[in-house]
């Protein structure tokens, strides 16, 4: 997660938006995880935010002995 911020602020408003920003990320997660998304990329002026989830395939080998 990229977050830019441009001039100087106060610590509280720091946290404020750090708090939204971190709520936006949970919502993108959750959209994901439910939609089965490896990829997304979303980008506003306040937030640069890239999911890439690589799925590992999962390979059984059995042999008839």
């Amino acid at each position: 997660m990229k977050v830019t911020v441009n001039g100087t602020i106060s610590k509280d408003a720091l946290k404020v938006i750090l708090e939204t920003q971190k709520e936006k990320t949970k919502i993108i997660d959750e959209f994901c995880k439910e939609n089965k998304l490896t990829q997304f990329s979303y980008k506003d002026s306040e937030l640069e935010y890239s999911l890439d989830k690589q799925i590992k395939a999962k390979v059984e080998v059995r042999t008839n002995d």
